[in-house]
C-alpha cells in the first residue's frame, strides 16, 4: 500500500475554504478546491466528494442558481465534467474534454451566490470533525484513491433558543448532588457561542452558583456541584436569562429522608450509532457530558460494522465506564429485515464480547462470516441460557412481534427519533407477552439522550429516554434491573413516575385471588394533561385532573402516523383563518423541529407546515374579540413511504417520499369550543385532529392515584400507566403483570 504522501503526490490534494467553524443549520458558501497530482485525471476519469456523516445538510442542486443549495463547478478551459448528486453527502465529478493535467484544478463551489441563491445549508447537528473526504478515480476504472487529510469544518450549536436544566430524579436531603444548565440552539445543539448570565432559584434547594455567567470555553453547558435540599418532597429549580427572554424549570427532584432500594437513573439504551467508528468516544463524551444522562449504548447495524470498527468501539465502552456517574452498555444492533424478524438490540453484561451479524452485506472482510445469525430464531438459539438482552423497536425494519424469546427479551423500545410507537406497544400487549417499554434515540447525529430530527427525511421526532429504577449505574445493575422491567419510557421529558400493585412495583408480575389495587405517583416535567391506567388495551381509569381552561386562547392539535412499519411520518399543511377576531400570539406545540414551523402569519390566519409520527403537535392561537370569532381550519396531509429501488424493489438503494392523502376543512365559532373539544378523525391510524380551548398556564403537578380494579379477568392482567403532559410529552410505564385467579 502506497503511504499518504505518495498518494497525496499521485492522486492530488483538495482545500476547502472557509474551513473553521460553522453555525448548524446557517447558510454559506463553501469552495472545495481539488488539485490533480502527477498522474493527472483522464476523461472518465471520476473525483467523488463525500462525507461520512449521516448529514442533513443541504441537497446540490445544478438547475436554479437564485435558490438555496446552488452547487457550480469551476474547471480549467477545454476540461468539461459531469455532474451526478446522489444524496446530501455524495457529489462525484465526471471529467470529461481534454482531461485534467497536474496541478490543474477543480473547484466545487457548494452555495454558489452568483445568480442570487441563499447559499448552501449546513448540517443541523454539531459534528466536531465534518470531513469532506475526496476519492479520485483517475483512469475511470473503477479503482479509487482516498486523499488523505481530507478538508473538515466544525460544526457548532447557533443562537440560544431555550434552557435546559437537569437535576437528579432523585436525592437525600442533606446530601449535595449536582445540576447541569444547558443553552440549546433551535437544532438541538449546546449553543456554543451563548454568554447570557443565567439565575437560578428555589425554595427548598441550596444552589452554591445561583448565578451563572456563561463564557466560550463552557460551549454552551454548566455544571453547578454541591446544590443540596433542604426538605422532603418533590423540588424542582427554576432558571431565567432575562436578557435573553429565556426561562427554564428542572425536572422534578424526589428529596427523601435516605435513600432507597433503587435509584432512578436515566439514558439511551439505544443512542444510535455514527458512520466513522474513530467518533465513537464523541459519542459516549456528549452522553456523559451534554445529554447528562447515566448510560447509553451505541448500536451500530452490525453488517456495517467492520473487525477494526468492532475493536475500536469496544475500547470505547473500556474507557468510558465510569460506575456510579455513566456507563457504556455494550452492544450491538442486530439488523436483518423484517421478514427475517427485523432489527433488534443486543446488549451484553460483560465488556470485549464478540459481534455475531445478521449478514455481511456493506463489509470486503467475510473471514467471520460463519458466525453470522441471519434469522431472528437463530439469534434466540445463539444467546439462550446467556446473560445477554435484547429489545425489539422499529428504526432501520421494524421488529417482527410474532417471533419472541421472553428469556431474552424483557422490553420494547416505543419511542424514538423515528417516532412514538403505541400501535407496537399495543401489538406486544395483544400477544400477551410481558415486555416492559423503552424511549432511546437511534439516531445517527452522535448526540444520545437529546437528538433532534433537523432535516432528515427519515427522522420526525426527538429521542425518547428511558428512567431505569436500578441499585447502581454499572452495567450489570441497569441489565438486572431491564430484565425486571424495573423501567419507563418517556419521549425525552423526565418525568417521575412511580405504579405498585398491591405493593408489587413496576414490571413484576405475581398472583392474587383478590381485584389488585393499582396505586400510581406523577411529578411532571410540565403541567398534566391526562393519567390514564390501562388493564392490557383498556382504559380503566382516567384520573381526575380540574384542567382550567382559558376562554380565548384556542388550540388545534394533529396526530398520528403513516402505516405501522419503520418510516411512517405524517406530513400537515395546515391553514387557519379568522374571522370577527384577530389572532394576538401565537404558540407552537412540539414541534420537534424547526423543519416543521409556522409561517405567513397575519392578524386574521396562518399557515403551518408540520412533519411528526405516533405523537400530537399542535398550535394555539391566542383571540382577540368576543365569542363570535370564527376559526376556519383546511389541512392537507400527505403520509411517508419508504420505497426501494435494487432488483425487484425489495432492497436500497431506500428513498423517502410523501404520498398524498386525506384533506379536511371545517370551522368552529370559540362559543362552540365552550361546549367542548371537537374532533375529526380521519380514520386510519389514528390520525386525527382536535380543536378545543387551550389549558390554562400553570404549575407543573404531581398526582397520586388509587384505583381498585373492580372487574379484573381471569388470568394475566397488563396494568399500565400513561402520561401526557400539556406540552405533548408522553410516558408509559412498564406493566405490572397481575396473575388473577378469581376465588372459587
Amino acid at each position: 500500500m502506497p503511504d499518504s504522501d505518495e498518494i497525496r503526490r499521485r492522486y492530488g490534494a483538495a482545500v476547502l475554504k472557509p474551513d473553521g467553524e460553522v453555525t448548524a443549520g446557517s447558510y454559506g458558501t463553501w469552495v472545495l478546491t481539488y488539485t490533480a497530482g502527477s498522474v493527472g485525471v483522464a476523461p472518465k476519469g471520476r473525483i467523488r466528494i463525500y462525507t461520512d456523516a449521516d448529514t442533513d445538510r443541504g441537497m446540490p442542486q445544478l438547475q436554479h442558481p437564485a435558490d438555496a443549495d446552488y452547487t457550480a463547478v469551476r474547471t480549467p478551459v477545454g476540461v468539461r465534467t459531469n455532474v451526478l448528486v446522489r444524496s446530501a453527502g455524495s457529489l462525484t465529478v465526471v471529467v470529461g474534454g481534454r482531461g485534467l493535467g497536474p496541478g490543474e484544478e477543480i473547484a466545487v463551489v457548494y452555495g454558489d451566490r452568483t445568480g442570487g441563491g441563499p447559499g448552501f445549508r449546513a448540517q443541523t447537528f454539531a459534528e466536531e470533525k465534518h470531513f469532506f473526504w475526496v476519492a479520485v478515480d483517475a483512469d475511470g476504472r473503477g479503482a479509487s484513491a482516498v486523499l488523505p487529510h481530507p478538508p473538515c469544518v466544525t460544526i457548532v450549536g447557533g443562537k440560544a433558543t431555550r434552557l435546559i436544566v437537569t437535576a437528579p430524579s432523585a436525592a437525600v436531603r442533606g446530601d449535595p448532588f449536582r445540576v447541569q444548565v444547558r443553552a440549546e440552539d433551535a437544532w438541538g445543539n449546546p449553543s456554543a457561542g451563548y454568554r447570557g448570565t443565567v439565575e437560578l432559584q428555589s425554595s427548598c434547594v441550596e444552589i452554591p452558583e445561583a448565578r451563572l455567567t456563561f463564557t466560550g470555553e463552557d460551549r454552551g453547558v454548566r455544571w453547578i456541584e454541591g446544590c443540596v435540599a433542604r426538605k422532603t418532597g418533590v423540588q424542582r429549580i427554576a432558571a431565567e436569562d432575562p436578557k435573553g427572554e429565556l426561562r427554564a424549570e428542572s425536572n422534578p427532584i424526589l428529596c427523601g429522608e435516605e435513600a432507597g432500594a433503587y435509584g432512578l437513573y436515566w439514558g439511551d439504551f439505544h443512542g444510535g450509532q455514527v458512520a466513522m467508528a474513530e467518533k465513537i468516544a464523541d459519542f459516549f463524551r456528549y452522553a456523559r457530558n451534554v445529554a447528562a444522562i447515566h448510560f447509553a449504548g451505541y448500536q451500530r447495524n452490525d453488517h456495517a460494522v467492520t473487525k477494526e470498527d468492532w475493536a475500536i468501539q469496544q475500547r470505547a465502552e473500556r474507557e468510558y465506564q465510569q460506575p456510579g456517574r455513566f456507563v457504556p452498555i455494550p452492544g450491538f444492533e442486530w439488523s436483518e429485515r423484517t421478514g427475517a424478524g427485523g432489527h433488534h438490540n443486543v446488549f451484553f453484561r460483560r465488556l470485549d464480547q464478540p459481534i455475531r451479524r445478521s449478514g455481511h452485506q456493506l463489509l470486503s472482510d467475510r473471514s467471520d462470516a460463519d458466525t453470522d445469525l441471519p434469522h431472528i430464531l437463530d439469534v434466540y438459539r445463539a444467546y439462550r441460557g446467556s446473560d445477554v438482552v435484547i429489545t425489539p423497536h422499529v428504526g432501520g425494519e421494524h421488529s417482527d412481534l410474532t417471533y419472541h424469546e421472553p428469556t431474552l427479551e424483557p422490553a420494547l423500545e416505543i419511542t424514538s427519533t423515528h417516532g412514538s410507537f403505541e400501535w407496537f406497544l399495543e401489538e406486544a400487549l395483544s400477544h400477551g407477552y410481558k415486555l416492559g417499554f423503552l424511549g432511546g434515540s437511534d439516531s445517527y447525529t452522535g448526540r444520545p439522550g437529546t437528538d433532534r430530527p433537523g432535516h432528515q427525511v427519515r427522522r420526525y421526532a426527538k429521542s425518547g429516554l428511558t428512567g431505569v429504577y436500578a441499585t447502581e449505574v454499572t452495567v450489570e445493575a441497569l441489565l438486572e434491573a431491564l430484565k425486571a422491567r424495573r423501567c419507563y419510557a418517556t419521549t425525552g421529558a423526565r418525568m417521575l413516575l412511580r405504579t405498585e400493585a398491591d405493593g408489587h412495583p413496576m414490571g413484576e408480575e405475581y398472583t392474587t385471588s383478590s381485584p389488585p389495587g393499582i396505586s400510581a405517583f406523577v411529578a411532571g416535567a410540565a403541567p398534566l394533561e391526562s393519567v390514564e391506567l390501562f388493564r392490557g388495551l383498556e382504559r380503566i381509569y382516567t384520573h381526575p385532573l380540574h384542567i382550567p381552561l382559558s376562554g380565548n386562547r384556542v388550540r388545534i392539535l394533529w396526530e398520528g402516523a403513516s402505516r405501522k412499519s419503520s418510516y411512517s411520518g405524517a406530513v400537515w399543511d395546515g391553514i387557519v383563518r379568522v374571522t370577527a377576531g384577530r389572532i394576538a400570539s401565537v404558540e407552537k406545540v412540539r414541534f420537534d423541529s424547526p423543519r416543521s414551523h409556522v409561517f405567513d402569519v397575519e392578524s386574521d390566519g396562518l399557515r403551518w407546515h408540520s412533519v411528526t409520527c405516533g405523537y400530537r403537535s399542535g398550535v394555539v392561537l391566542e383571540l382577540d374579540g368576543g365569542d363570535d370569532a370564527e376559526i376556519k381550519i383546511a389541512i392537507d396531509t400527505s403520509v411517508i413511504t419508504g420505497p426501494e429501488y435494487g432488483e425487484h424493489g425489495e432492497i436500497g438503494p431506500r428513498r423517502m417520499s410523501c404520498a398524498p392523502a386525506e384533506n379536511i376543512a371545517f370551522s368552529v365559532s370559540l362559543q362552540e369550543l365552550k361546549a367542548g373539544p371537537i374532533s375529526l378523525d380521519l380514520g386510519v391510524l389514528d390520525r386525527k385532529v382536535t380543536v378545543s380551548l387551550a389549558p390554562e398556564t400553570r404549575a407543573a403537578e404531581d398526582v397520586s392515584i388509587t384505583f381498585t380494579d373492580p372487574s379484573p379477568k381471569p388470568g394475566v392482567n397488563p396494568y399500565w400507566v400513561r402520561v401526557v403532559q400539556t406540552d405533548m410529552e408522553m410516558a408509559w410505564t412498564s406493566p405490572i403483570f397481575v396473575d388473577y385467579a378469581p376465588p372459587i
